[in-house]
């Protein structure tokens, strides 16, 4: 009895951890709360031109009259120049920024720094670009494999011996578990298709 209890409570840890690792990963990936991001790129460029359709994009129009107020506050602060222009603009990235994740559904934790997109949103974003497709699919295809095989070795390998000894067999079902969560959850993330949008 003991020894099934463990196995439950060993299995139902491993599912959760996935799916907390799985279902929440996307929500610290975001780069649309950067001072470098396509968000903050597109406000910075509301305050240069003084056309605000460039930030009001990333909002809804449930949100386009506070945007529209933040801006004309920003905007008379922008054009005074000095050190108040770059205050303007640092206040009206992180305002437009915050309606943006609030129409996502998502927290805003504040502007984060400048830095680099990670490899797979450098080469989505590279492919809207180029009208090219094929290096995003290629990329999702050969982490798919490669993670979905070491999952699946890892298991055929701990099969072999789970009937070795209680410890053998624990390790079996965190194998068991890891590939089986793994490939369900990415498929049923495939079938879903986004997490979130603007205004959805």
């Amino acid at each position: 009895m003991k020894y099934l209890e463990s196995h439950i409570k060993t299995t139902l840890a491993s599912i959760f951890t996935l799916v907390f690792m799985l279902g929440f990963a996307s929500t610290s990936q975001a780069h649309c709360d950067r001072v470098n991001g396509p968000v903050a790129t597109d406000a910075r460029k509301a305050l240069e031109t003084g056309d605000l359709s460039h930030a009001l994009i990333w909002v809804t129009d449930q949100q386009a009259e506070e945007l529209k107020s933040t801006f004309e506050q920003s905007l008379e602060v922008y054009t005074k120049g000095n050190e108040s222009q770059e205050l303007a603009v640092r206040y009206f990235i992180s305002e437009t920024v915050r309606l943006h994740r609030e129409a996502e559904g998502m927290p805003f934790t504040g502007l984060k720094p400048a830095q680099p997109s990670s490899k797979d949103i450098q080469i989505a974003e590279q492919a809207l670009v180029s009208g090219e497709l094929a290096p995003v699919t290629d990329m999702l295809a050969n982490e798919i494999q490669k993670k979905t095989s070491e999952l699946y070795s890892k298991a055929m390998e701990a099969k072999s011996k789970k009937d070795n000894s209680v410890e053998a067999g624990r390790e079996w079902v965190d194998a068991y578990v890891k590939y089986i969560v793994y490939v369900h959850k990415l498929y049923q993330k495939i079938q879903a298709g986004p997490a979130h949008g603007v205004g959805e």
